[in-house]
């Protein structure tokens, strides 16, 4: 749930006291389809940004 509210993976790792990102990348780091939608709009208004300024 920390990584769908957006929290970065370096502070879930702290916060469960695991010794490497990757483990809990690993283990936690399921992806939803709400993180896929997101991802994508996030994306999209990047490369909008890039292309119309």
């Amino acid at each position: 749930m920390s990584l769908q509210s957006g929290c970065d993976i370096k502070t879930v790792q702290e916060n469960l006291g695991h010794y490497a990102a990757a483990f809990t990348l690993d283990t936690y780091g399921h992806v939803t389809e709400q993180m896929r939608r997101q991802g994508a709009q996030k994306i999209d208004q990047y490369m909008d940004k890039i292309v119309h300024g």
